[in-house]
C-alpha cells in the first residue's frame, strides 16, 4: 500500500472502522499506526474504536495501540480510566485496560486510589471489575502497608462472597507465608459462611506440597466435616498428597472413599486410592465394589475408568465392564464400560455379540452409534456383520445409526453388488439416511448411470431441504456438463421453498457458469424479488463480487440501498456501495438522504458510520451528524453520533455546544452519561464543564446519571476546592443512599488525611439512616483511621448498639481483624456471641452472633473461655445455626 497515497489511506480507514472480521481489522489498525501516525484522522478513529469497537479484541487493540502510540498525551490517564468503567461486560477487557494503566502509571498516587474506588464504590458495582482491580491491587502493591489490611477486610464483610473468594485467593497466594495470615486464612476455611471462600482457601494453602503436621491434622478434619461436598473433596486431595505416608491418612481416605455421604467426596477419595495406594490390598475391592453398587453414576464411572486403565489384566475386571456396558442405567457409565471393553478385549468371545446387543436394544443412539461404528471397523469379515449392518441402515431406530452403518457398508463392503442397490433404493425412498445415501452414491459411484438420474429427482421432488441442497451441489461439481444441470440450478434459484438450498444454487451458477447472461439475468432477479432477505443479501453479495463491473450493477445496489424492505439488505448494500465509493457520484448522495430519512435507525446508524469513516471532509457529513445528534429519535444512534461528533471534530466550535446540550437536557439518561464523558475527556478545562458535571449531582432526578457525575467529577477535578465541598454535603445531606453512599467511598478514598473529613466519616456511620451507608463508613473507617483510638470506640458502639444486624456484624468483623489485642476484647466478643440480639428471619441472614464466635475461635484459640462460650451456644441460642455451628466446632476439639 502506497504510503503517500490518499484512495490507500481511505480504504485503510474504512477497513479499520468497518471490517467484519476482527484479525484484518486489527491488522489495518496496525498498519494505520505505522503509516499514518501523525495523521489527524487516527487518534480519534482509535478513540472511537476503543470506546465503542464491535468487538472487543478490536478495542482492546485500539486502546494498546493508543497508548503505546502516544504515551505522552495527557489525555490518556483520564480516557484509560473512563474505558475501565465503561467495559463492565468484558472483564478480560478491563483487566488489559487497568494493565495499561498501572503499567504506565504505578507510581501515581492516584492509581491506588482510584483501584480502591473500583472496588469500594456503590456505582461500580460490576463484580468483573472489581474482582480485577482487587487483584491488581495485590499484585502490584503487596508491599503497601494497607494492602494486606484491605485484602483481608474484603475477604471477611464484602457483600459479593465471589468478591470475598477473590480476596482470599489473593491472600492465601501472596501471604501464605506469614504464620499470622496463614493462620487466619486456616480458620476462614472453617467458618466461612460461603463454600466457595472455603474452597479457595484449601485450593491455593499448601501447593508446594511441603509435609506440615498441623495442616494434615486440619485438612483431616475438613475433609471429614465440611459440609460442602467441593470443599471436602478437595481436602480429600490435599490430604493425600501431604499424607500419603501417614497412616491415619490411608483409613480415612479408605472409610470416604465407601461410607462419605456426598458422592463428590465418595469419588475423590476413590481417584486418591487408586493414584496414591494402588498396591494397598484393598483398592482394588474397594474400586469394583464401586463401579457396581455405588448409587452416584459419577463415582461408578469413574471407578470403570481406573479400572479400565490400570487393572485390565484382573480377570473380573471383564466380567464387570460386560455387565456395566449392557445393563448400567446411564449413559457414561455404559459408553465408558463399552469403550474399554472393545480397547482391551476386542478378541473376547462376547465382544461382537454385545455390540449387535447394544446396536439392537440400548436406548441412546451415542451407544447405537459406537457400537455400529466398531463392528465396521473391527469385524469386516465376518458375513453376519454385513447383513446386520444392512438390516441397521435399512430400517433404523435413530438417522444416526443408519448414517453410520451405511458409511460403515462403503467403507468396508463398496464391491459388494447388494450395497449399491441399496444405496439407490434409500436415495428415493423417505428414509431418515437418503440424505448419507446421496452423498455416499455422488462420492463413490458417480459413473453409475443412474446416479446423476437420482440426483435430479431428488432436486425437484424430495421434501427435505438438506436433500436438495446436497443435491444441487453434487450436480454441479460433479455433472456440470450435463444438459440439464443449467437449467436445474436455475430454477431452483428462483422457486425453491427453502433459503440456503436457492443460495446454493446461485452459487453453483456463480461458480461454474460465470458469465452465462442467464446466470447473471437469475441472480439479478432474485436480488431485487425473492422473498427472503437472506437470499437477497446472499445474491447481492455475489453481485457486487462477481459483476462489479457489469453495467446494471451499481443501479441495482443503489435501488435495494434505498427501497428494500430489509434495513439488513439494506445495510449490506449500503456496504457494499461505500466500498466502491469511487464509481459513482451518486453514491454519496445516496448515502447523505439515507443517513437522514431512513426509517430504520440502524440503517442510519450504519450510513452515518460510512459517511463519517470514507467522506469527513464533505461538507454535509458534519451537517447530517450535528442533526442526528439533536434529533432524539433514537438514544442508540444518537450516541453513537456523539462518540463520532466528539472524536471527529472536537475542534468544531458546535461539538462542544451539542454536548454541552445533551448532557443537560437529553431525554435518555445513557445519552446524558455518554455526553458528560465526552466533556470531561475532551474538553476538561472548559469552564462550564465542571458546571455541568456539578450540577447534574445537584439537580438530575435519575440516580445513575448523578452517580456518573459524581464519577466524573471524582476522576478529573479531585484537586478542586468545589469538588470536596460538594461531596461534603452530598454525604451529610443528599436523599438518596446510593448517593450518600458513593460520596462516602470518595471522601475516605481521596480525602482521608483531612481531619474534617475523618469526622465526617465518623459521623455518618454513627448517624445516617441507611445501614448500607453506615456500614461503608465504619469499613473506610477501619481501614483509613485504625491508628486513632476514638476508632475502636466507635466500632464498638456500633457493633453493640446498632439497630441493623449488618452494621453490628461487620462493625464486629471489623474489629476482630485489628483490634483483638485490645484489652478486654476478647470480654466483648463473649458478650457478643450471646447478647446480640438478632432474630433470624431468613436462612441467608448472617448473625452477628456468629461473627462474633468466629472472632473468638480465629482470635483467641487457646483461650481458657473459648470452650465455655460455644458450649453455652450449642446449648442455649435461640438459633439453630449458631447451635450447629457452635456443636461442629466444640466437636473439632474432641
Amino acid at each position: 500500500m502506497l504510503k503517500n497515497d490518499p484512495n490507500a489511506l481511505l480504504s485503510l480507514k474504512h477497513q479499520a472502522v468497518f471490517e467484519e472480521d476482527s484479525d484484518l481489522q486489527r491488522a489495518a489498525l496496525e498498519q494505520l499506526v505505522i503509516e499514518w501516525k501523525n495523521h489527524p484522522d487516527t487518534v480519534p478513529i482509535l478513540k472511537q474504536l476503543a470506546i465503542s469497537g464491535k468487538c472487543p479484541d478490536v478495542r482492546r487493540a485500539a486502546t494498546e495501540y493508543f497508548v503505546q502510540g502516544w504515551p505522552n498525551d495527557p489525555n490518556i490517564l483520564p480516557f484509560l480510566k473512563q474505558l475501565v468503567v465503561s467495559n463492565n461486560e468484558y472483564w478480560w477487557l478491563q483487566e488489559a485496560i487497568l494493565n495499561y494503566l498501572i503499567a504506565g502509571w504505578h507510581e501515581d498516587p492516584n492509581t491506588i486510589a482510584f483501584l480502591k474506588q473500583l472496588i469500594l464504590a456503590d456505582r461500580y458495582r460490576s463484580l468483573n471489575v472489581r474482582s480485577v482491580a482487587l487483584k491488581q491491587l495485590a499484585q502490584n502493591w503487596k508491599n503497601d502497608p494497607d494492602t494486606l489490611a484491605f485484602l483481608k477486610q474484603r475477604a471477611v464483610s464484602d457483600i459479593d462472597e465471589t468478591l470475598r473468594e477473590t480476596a482470599v485467593e489473593l491472600l492465601a497466594e501472596g501471604w501464605q507465608e506469614d504464620p499470622l495470615t496463614l493462620g487466619w486464612l486456616k480458620k476462614r476455611a472453617e467458618s466461612d459462611r460461603h463454600w466457595g471462600v472455603r474452597l479457595a482457601i484449601i485450593e491455593k494453602l499448601n501447593q508446594d506440597g511441603k509435609f506440615d503436621s498441623q495442616t494434615l491434622v486440619w485438612l483431616k478434619q475438613i475433609a471429614m466435616s465440611d459440609s460442602n461436598p467441593y470443599v471436602a473433596s478437595e481436602a480429600v486431595s490435599k490430604l493425600a498428597q501431604l499424607g500419603k505416608d501417614d497412616l491415619d491418612t490411608i483409613n480415612i481416605i479408605k472409610q470416604l472413599a465407601v461410607s462419605a455421604q456426598a458422592a463428590e467426596v465418595r469419588r475423590a477419595a476413590m481417584s486418591q486410592l487408586a493414584q496414591n495406594w494402588r498396591d494397598d490390598s484393598e483398592t482394588l475391592s474397594t474400586l469394583k465394589q464401586l463401579a457396581v453398587f455405588d448409587k452416584c453414576f459419577h463415582v461408578r464411572l469413574a471407578a470403570v475408568e481406573h479400572l479400565g486403565q490400570d487393572w485390565r489384566t484382573d480377570s473380573d475386571t471383564v466380567a464387570i465392564m460386560k455387565r456395566l456396558a449392557i445393563s448400567d442405567p446411564v449413559l457414561e457409565v455404559r459408553k465408558s464400560a463399552l469403550g474399554y471393553l472393545i480397547e482391551n478385549w476386542q478378541h473376547d468371545s462376547d465382544t461382537v455379540a454385545i455390540l449387535k446387543q447394544v446396536v439392537q436394544d440400548d436406548e441412546s443412539w451415542q451407544m447405537r452409534e459406537l457400537a455400529v461404528v466398531q463392528l465396521g471397523a473391527f469385524w469386516q469379515h465376518d458375513p453376519d456383520v454385513l447383513t446386520f449392518l444392512k438390516q441397521q441402515a435399512e430400517s433404523p431406530e435413530c438417522w444416526v445409526v443408519g448414517e453410520i452403518a451405511l458409511a460403515q457398508l462403503t467403507v468396508g463392503w463398496k464391491d459388494e453388488p447388494s450395497v449399491l442397490a441399496l444405496l439407490k433404493k434409500l436415495a428415493l425412498s423417505n428414509s431418515d439416511v437418503r440424505v448419507a445415501a446421496i452423498r455416499e452414491l455422488s462420492i463413490g459411484w458417480k459413473d453409475d448411470p443412474d446416479t446423476i438420474d437420482i440426483l435430479k429427482k431428488v432436486v425437484v421432488s424430495d421434501n427435505c431441504w438438506h436433500t436438495r441442497k446436497l443435491a444441487v451441489e453434487q450436480l454441479a461439481t460433479t455433472w456440470h456438463d450435463d444438459p440439464d444441470t443449467f437449467a436445474i440450478l436455475k430454477k431452483v434459484a428462483l422457486s425453491d421453498e427453502r433459503h440456503d438450498v436457492k443460495v446454493a444454487a446461485m452459487e453453483m451458477l456463480v461458480s461454474g457458469w460465470k458469465n452465462d447472461p442467464e446466470a447473471i439475468a437469475t441472480i439479478k432477479q432474485v436480488v431485487v424479488s425473492d422473498r427472503f432477505s437472506e437470499v437477497r443479501i446472499a445474491a447481492m453479495e455475489l453481485l457486487a463480487k462477481s459483476y462489479k463491473d457489469h453495467p446494471d450493477t451499481l443501479a441495482t445496489l443503489q435501488q435495494i440501498a434505498a427501497a428494500d424492505k430489509s434495513s439488513d439488505v439494506r445495510i449490506a448494500a449500503i456496504s457494499k456501495l461505500a466500498s466502491d465509493r469511487q464509481a459513482d457520484p451518486n453514491i454519496l448522495a445516496l448515502l447523505k438522504q439515507q443517513a437522514v430519512d431512513d426509517p430504520c435507525s440502524d440503517v442510519q446508524r450504519a450510513t452515518m458510520e460510512q459517511l463519517a469513516t470514507d467522506w469527513k471532509d464533505d461538507p454535509d457529513t458534519l451537517d447530517i451528524i450535528k442533526q442526528l445528534v439533536l434529533s432524539d429519535k433514537c438514544s442508540e444512534l444518537q450516541q453513537s453520533a456523539v462518540v463520532q461528533l466528539a472524536t471527529d471534530w472536537h475542534d468544531d466550535p458546535d461539538t462542544i455546544s451539542a454536548l454541552k446540550k445533551l448532557a443537560v437536557s437529553a431525554h435518555c439518561p445513557d445519552l446524558q452519561q455518554l455526553a458528560m464523558q465526552q466533556l470531561a475527556l475532551g474538553w476538561k478545562d472548559d469552564s462550564d464543564t465542571f458546571c455541568i458535571i456539578k450540577q447534574r449531582i445537584e439537580s438530575s432526578d435519575e440516580l445513575e446519571v448523578r452517580q456518573a457525575a459524581m464519577q466524573q467529577l471524582a476522576l478529573g477535578w479531585k484537586g478542586d476546592s468545589e469538588t470536596l465541598a460538594l461531596f461534603k454535603r452530598l454525604v451529610l445531606d443528599d436523599g438518596d443512599m446510593c448517593v450518600r453512599q458513593t460520596a462516602v467511598v470518595e471522601l475516605g478514598i481521596c480525602w482521608h488525611s483531612y481531619p474534617e473529613i475523618i469526622e465526617i466519616i465518623k459521623q455518618v456511620a454513627v448517624n445516617d439512616d441507611s445501614f448500607y451507608v453506615r456500614q461503608t463508613a465504619l469499613e473506610l473507617l477501619a481501614l483509613v483511621e485504625k491508628s486513632h483510638p476514638e476508632t475502636v470506640v466507635i466500632l464498638k458502639k456500633l457493633a453493640e448498639f446498632d439497630d441493623n444486624a449488618f452494621v453490628r456484624r461487620s462493625a464486629i468483623q471489623q474489629l476482630a481483624l485489628d483490634w483483638y489485642q485490645e484489652p478486654g476484647m476478647f470480654e466483648f466478643f463473649c458478650d457478643r456471641a450471646c447478647s446480640d440480639p438478632f432474630i433470624r428471619q431468613e436462612d441467608w441472614e448472617n448473625n452477628p452472633r456468629k461473627a462474633a464466635l468466629e472472632a473468638i475461635i480465629e482470635q483467641y484459640p487457646v483461650s481458657d473461655g473459648m470452650l465455655g462460650v460455644l458450649r453455652d451456644r450449642a446449648g442455649n441460642d435461640l438459633d439453630e445455626q449458631i447451635k450447629q455451628f457452635a456443636m461442629k466446632t466444640l466437636s473439632n476439639f474432641g
